[in-house]
């Protein structure tokens, strides 16, 4: 019979792995991006330029800090990757959009991506990874409400 674990050991094994996994993720960005010239942290900042938004609801969105998001949109901006465009909102805070050029070499990515990915489906089972997707998703909206509430009470 196994022993009974503690909610806190189950928590600190489950975010361990998704720590693992996390590093793991990052690795397969290297290796898809690298190729293309890029990086996985271009390609975070790539990916969701694909809507203008602004710096801050693009790290917001990805989970990282403003200021290394615009270090890495000031680079591809420099490169003709995305461009900065004014912000009818806000004037303040400019829209950060792929240019065609960044579309292009975002489509290159992406089509590794596709390639990699259904070589790594073949050995798991969609409907559980969809789940797995489903509870991860629920887990950060508790992440995210205790968060907020914390950082409200500090």
């Amino acid at each position: 019979m196994a022993p009974t674990l503690k909610p806190e050991e189950i928590w600190t094994g489950f975010a361990t792995s998704v720590f693992r996994v996390n590093g793991i993720l990052i690795r397969a960005g290297e290796g898809i991006t690298r190729p293309i010239g890029q990086s996985s942290a271009r390609w975070q900042v790539l990916g969701r330029a694909y809507r203008p938004q602004t710096v801050a609801a693009l790290a917001r969105d990805i989970g990282h800090a403003r200021q290394s998001v615009q270090r890495i949109a000031d680079v591809l901006a420099r490169e003709g990757l995305v461009a900065y465009t004014d912000n009818p909102a806000d004037r303040r805070a400019r829209l950060l959009e792929l240019t065609p050029k960044g579309e292009k070499v975002l489509g290159a990515i992406y089509q590794r991506q596709v390639e990699w990915s259904l070589k790594v489906m073949a050995d798991l089972r969609p409907h559980e990874l969809a789940a797995i997707a489903d509870a991860l998703n629920e887990i950060g909206g508790v992440l995210e409400a205790d968060i907020g509430t914390r950082d409200a009470g500090d």
